[in-house]
């Protein structure tokens, strides 16, 4: 199969500078370097007794010189990317800038006081109750049913104006003094009592932030939209209050979002700038488990997402795919009575395409096989190939290629030109399932192929160059998707998705795992997820000793993510993560400097080295050559001591003057193996310094680091 056999092909190395030039090349600049333990200068030598190491000492040469080499140290350009799945919170919550919980009222009975959940009444006398209008045809769409009914009975003389409000998600809103928020909703009052609508920004204990009133409610459902500016900061029980006077009143997706966002698009700043700084090459989403669902109702479906198309008319004006049509989903995860786990979609595919627009990465969609996750399932849900239902996950998926690529004359490529983006998205990847193994998933699989292919004969320029991903099962020794291809071998497949979580000591003692993939495979691994299972700094390293393996193996592995992406430091299904959140705080784990170190000293050479004298499995390398003709260095010290190494940059037919004498050089390291990070204390962050370099130099690598050594070329 695809272990213990390795098949070099003599093949051209597209890395434009190194074939030019016959070099070394490595990856971009880091955002964030690190000191050496002792001091801001790192130790150097440039002495030629340098050269040959004594007996037990480190020595470590690279070779530059990259003629001759074959494709087998080639590094893929998408090697490391992001993984986003809506787990931890992360999306609604989190990611998305949405400050409202049940917007819509229409959570269910997995939310403590159901479709009531997270609002209030400002007044005990005020009658607050929820109908579903699609019984009557009084609901906002036909994919939003429920709404709000609220009635001030008009019995105080001190408080005039009475109705709800919402404190928000899980640790509640934060404000910001000077930060303005765009507050909107959909209101009525069918008996025509209520004219006005009172607005407030405010404290539990009374304190106001901001107000405003909204005048000109009618019978009619109309949107309305206001702006308000916080007046101090605080980020405990803040609450938005929509009140009215004496009547009854209807309202509908109440909003309210922070005017600051990622790239002007729905999406917290601070998060889009974290996912930013790693320079990711793709993004695969939304999940993970979130796309095989608990069962029918908790599947993700992309179309949902995108309000199926719906075009609606509010105010006066056709809109197609608003958040307002989106109808709403239940989580995977599900979470507890008082945080329940539901889906706005207000993040959904559309949007999702964009941030990966915003973050110049290629976008890897997951898609629904036809089929529940087995693991999570209470009753395993798996459509018959000739049912209707299976029939339209693979048309699901079809049209999705037509979401992204077609035109005004298609009509998925028209929804997405209404919806605001006339240029067609970027898509090359779709994934078919999640960590699925099945016998019935490869049945399925193969219709999606069978599908896929008989739509490229048809409609070569909207369907030619889509490739398929296979899922592979759920841990490291799975090969199930490997087995199926040497079965049922095709055109489309390109890539197996593997995943594995393990301890650290597993990814140190398995740096060489893709050393013997078959590289004469029609696929390639796309490690779709992994982590230590730790966010300490050994489990840090560990990850990091194991990327000097998928350098090495650029050839065989396409694409690697971390997983998961985001967590809320208080309340989480899942650990470890890369980023940690609260409700106006954000932190990034030791895990994702790793991370960012290696994404933004990416690659596309793999450079041949020799690291003699070191103790088995306590120093790990990997030497990589970029476009700019930059060598970057990166040596795993897992140990609790110092690693004295003399370095030799081999340069064969090349001038070592073509490179800067000095280097720039990124160490990650902390006070202890368990050191981690916290919103209270960083432990582990990169520091910068820089290492007079030459043919000959040494380096002392800090106990318990990853060092990041860039030799630019000039």
């Amino acid at each position: 199969m695809r272990r213990n056999l390795t098949i070099t092909i003599q093949k051209e190395i597209s890395c434009v500078l190194c074939a030019a030039m016959v070099i070394a090349a490595v990856g971009c600049g880091s955002n964030d370097t690190a000191d050496q333990a002792s001091g801001d200068v790192a130790e150097v030598s440039t002495s030629e007794s340098m050269a040959q190491a004594a007996d037990g000492e480190i020595s470590y040469t690279v070779h530059m010189d990259t003629s001759g080499l074959d494709e087998s140290h080639q590094i893929s350009d998408t090697l490391f990317g992001l993984f986003l799945e809506d787990i931890n919170y992360a999306v609604d919550g989190g990611m998305y800038v949405e400050l409202v919980k049940n917007r819509s009222f229409e959570y269910g009975m997995e939310a403590r006081d159901a479709q009531l959940h997270g609002w209030e009444k400002t007044d005990e006398s005020v009658e607050f109750d929820v109908t579903d209008g699609s019984t009557d045809g009084t609901a906002l769409n036909e994919q939003n049913p429920q709404y709000a009914v609220i009635t001030n009975p008009g019995t105080s003389s001190v408080k005039p104006y009475m109705g709800i409000s919402n404190g928000g998600y899980i640790e509640g809103m934060a404000i910001t003094e000077g930060a303005s928020y765009d507050v909107s909703f959909y209101c009525k009052s069918q008996d025509e009592t209520v004219e006005q609508v009172y607005v407030t920004l405010c404290n539990e204990d009374g304190t106001v932030y901001a107000e405003q009133t909204v005048e000109g409610i009618t019978s009619e459902w109309m949107k309305y939209e206001i702006t308000l500016t916080a007046s101090a900061t605080a980020n405990k029980n803040v609450r938005l209050a929509v009140e009215i006077p004496a009547g009854m009143a209807c309202f509908d997706m109440v909003s309210m979002m922070p005017r600051e966002t990622y790239q002007g698009l729905p999406v917290r700043k601070d998060f889009g700038e974290y996912l930013e700084a790693l320079e990711p090459s793709f993004l695969r989403f939304p999940g993970g488990c979130v796309i095989e669902g608990r069962d029918e109702e908790s599947i993700y479906s992309w179309k949902d997402s995108v309000g199926n198309g719906l075009t609606f008319t509010i105010n006066g004006e056709d809109t197609v795919g608003d958040v307002a049509t989106r109808p709403q989903g239940k989580n995977i995860w599900q979470g507890s009575k008082g945080n329940p786990y539901y889906m706005t979609y207000g993040l959904g595919f559309y949007e999702y395409f964009e941030l990966c627009e915003a973050l110049d990465c290629m976008p890897v969609p997951v898609l629904n096989a036809g089929m529940t996750c087995e693991i999570q399932s209470p009753f395993y849900q798996v459509y018959s190939i000739a049912s209707e239902e299976f029939k339209q996950y693979v048309q699901d998926a079809l049209d999705l290629v037509e979401f992204c690529r077609g035109d005004e004359n298609t009509t998925w490529g028209a929804v997405r030109i209404a919806m605001g983006h006339p240029e067609p998205f970027e898509l090359k990847y779709i994934a078919i399932g999640n960590e699925q193994w099945q016998t019935e998933y490869h049945q399925h699989y193969k219709q999606f192929v069978k599908a896929f292919e008989e739509a490229a004969a048809e409609k070569p320029e909207l369907y030619g160059g889509i490739e398929l991903i296979v899922a592979n099962g759920t841990v490291s020794e799975s090969e199930d998707g490997w087995n199926y291809l040497t079965l049922n071998p095709d055109s489309l497949t390109t890539l197996v998705d593997e995943h594995y979580y393990q301890t650290p000591e597993w990814f140190l003692s398995n740096t060489d795992r893709y050393d013997s993939y078959d590289r004469n495979s029609q696929a390639r691994v796309f490690l779709g997820e992994y982590a230590a299972k730790a966010n300490t700094l050994d489990a840090a390293l560990a990850e990091a000793a194991y990327m000097t393996g998928l350098e090495k193996n650029g050839d065989v592995v396409a694409m690697a993510c971390y997983a998961p992406l985001f967590a809320n430091v208080k309340l989480n299904q899942w650990q470890p993560d890369m980023i940690f959140y609260s409700n106006d705080s954000i932190f990034a784990s030791a895990n994702y400097y790793v991370q960012q170190l290696y994404s933004t000293n990416a690659g596309c050479v793999s450079l041949p080295a020799d690291l003699t004298g070191a103790e088995e499995q306590t120093l790990y390398e990997s030497a990589v050559c970029d476009e700019n003709g930059d060598v970057i260095l990166k040596l795993i010290n897992v140990s609790d001591q110092e690693m004295a190494v003399n370095v030799k940059l081999d340069c064969g037919s090349m001038d070592i003057g073509e490179f800067m004498t000095e280097a720039e050089v990124t160490v990650l390291t902390g006070d202890d193996e368990k050191s981690v990070n916290s919103m209270e204390r960083m432990e582990v962050v990169p520091k910068e310094s820089t290492l007079t370099v030459g043919e000959h130099f040494s380096y002392t690598a800090p106990a318990l680091s990853l060092t990041v050594i860039r030799v630019r070329h000039q």
